[in-house]
């Protein structure tokens, strides 16, 4: 999505991709889904919702998912308030002056899109956690479960 955001001179960063009108980000995600459905196996890292100014809008709406057709979900989280304390150390970046609060509600927010999604592809989602200092273990069980995926089919 970047990618064609930029191509298409709507932003510089993806920072600036959740402050786009809802129409572009819509624009852009149809786009992407569009050309991530010709790629045979592919892992798309996205947001299940995305907080903008006039609400959460769906990452992953019916038309893109029904273009992907995925064969799992998987959400990587952490708690809320290491979240936090990682956004704020992290200079690098434009980011919203997200509460602990309001970081844990985009939490639920995404679990709630993702169960839905998950209902509606006929897809299996889990919710890995990403623990400070063992993001080889997450990594680990995310590879473990997409290689069980490959085995039944």
């Amino acid at each position: 999505m970047l990618k064609e955001a930029k191509r298409k001179k709507y932003v510089k960063d993806r920072d600036e991709m959740r402050k786009l009108p809802v129409e572009k980000q819509k624009e852009i995600q149809k786009l992407a889904a569009r050309y991530l459905s010709t790629i045979k196996s592919v892992i798309i890292d996205t947001h299940f919702s995305i907080a903008t100014e006039c609400g959460y809008l769906p990452g992953l709406p019916a038309h893109v998912l029904k273009e992907l057709k995925p064969d799992l979900l998987i959400s990587i989280e952490a708690d809320p308030t290491k979240v936090f304390e990682r956004r704020k150390k992290d200079a690098g970046r434009n980011r919203d002056n997200d509460t602990i609060d309001s970081i844990r509600m985009h939490t639920e927010i995404n679990r709630n899109y993702a169960v839905s999604y998950s209902s509606s592809a006929g897809c299996p989602f889990m919710i890995v956690m990403n623990e400070e200092g063992k993001a080889d273990e997450a990594a680990k069980k995310i590879s473990s479960v997409i290689g069980s995926q490959g085995k039944g089919k």
